[in-house]
């Protein structure tokens, strides 16, 4: 395993990180980076309301 390299890293990291299994956690991930909720960002662009 010593020669793994870095593509098939990051290609393994990239394909963990689209599953689908990983998907409904982004929101919670954006909300704690942003430190904003989304109920937040979508009054603060107007582009992300349904109307």
């Amino acid at each position: 395993m010593e020669n793994v390299s870095i593509i098939v890293a990051l290609g393994a990291g990239f394909l963990s990180f689209i599953s689908p299994c990983c998907l409904p956690l982004y929101p919670a991930f954006l909300s704690y980076i942003t430190g904003m909720s989304i109920q937040e960002l979508k009054d603060e662009n107007p582009m992300l309301k349904k109307e």
